[in-house]
Formats: C-alpha cells, structure tokens, sequence
C-alpha cells in the first residue's frame, strides 16, 4: 500500500500546469454530466408519478363538438353597481345632448360653413360668462376654531406615537 501512494506522488510531481487543468477539467466534467444523467432520471420517474392512470376505453375528444360550443365573441362579464348603471344611462353622447342638459342656455354671435361642410359657430362669450357668474357664487367656509384645536391634538399624538 505504501508503494501504490509513493507511485502517485512521483506521478504527480512529473505532471506539469496544464496537465493538472486538463484532469480536473475533465474530472469535473465527469461530475457534472452524471449529475444531468441523475436529475434527468429523477424528473421522469416524477412524470411517470404524476400522470394519472388512463383507461383504454377512454373517450376521444370531438373536435367538432368543442368548436360548435366556442362563442365567436362572448360578451365581456362586467359587474356594474347600481351607480354604475346610472351613469351609463345618463352619459352624454353627443354635443346636441350636451346643450339639452346645460343649466345655461349658450348663445351664438354668428354661424359659418366652411367649404360648404363644417358649421362653425361662434359663442357669445359675454352673455355666457355674465350668466355664469351670476350663478355660480362660491361660498367659502372656514374651519371652527375647536376643530382646528382637535386636529393639532391628534398630530401631536401622532408625533408622539412616531417617537
């Protein structure tokens, strides 16, 4: 035995650099291709688990049947609330229902064709905004003075929480 370990290091003392890097190359590609040759293996004793049992018998698939059963185009499944329904009934579709529906009336200053096929009318912008501003008044209120107390509380809890 002791002879059989001095033959391998004399033979490993007349290997040079690029003997010892082909060896282990090749050892690790021994390695490496039994590693593959394993998983290998190992996945398709898993297929074999996996698959379920088929019955001789079993029926065939009838094409024909499934593409007489393919809607060409289903309708979408969309779940609307009931506000949802709402708002679709009242959308406005056009610029005609969209005057129907203005709380102002508008008014026009004149009325063109161009080219004998687009009618272009131009608004009376000072009725409009003079019957717009007369409407519309803004109120602006104010927060209470306890509640703006009761706020800087909860942000001074909130910065105690935080420290």
């Amino acid at each position: 035995m002791m002879q059989f370990i001095k033959d391998i290091i004399s033979f490993l003392h007349t290997l040079s650099l690029i003997d010892y890097i082909l060896y282990f190359s090749v050892l690790t590609l021994i390695v490496l291709v039994v590693s593959l040759i394993y998983i290998l293996k190992n996945n398709e004793e898993e297929d074999i688990l996996k698959k379920p049992v088929q019955n001789e018998m079993e029926e065939e698939i009838d094409l024909k049947k499934i593409v007489n059963t393919i809607d060409e185009k289903p309708k979408p499944i969309i779940d609307m609330t009931e506000y949802e329904n709402e708002q679709e009934e009242k959308a406005i579709i056009s610029y005609e229902e969209l005057l129907k529906t203005a709380p102002i009336p508008i008014q026009y200053e004149k009325e063109q064709m161009i080219d004998n096929e687009i009618q272009v009318k131009k608004i009376d912008l000072e009725k409009l905004s003079h019957n717009s501003m007369e409407e519309n008044k803004v109120e602006i209120k104010s927060m209470a003075y306890y509640h703006e107390e009761e706020f800087l509380k909860t942000l001074k809890q909130l910065n105690e929480l935080l420290n």
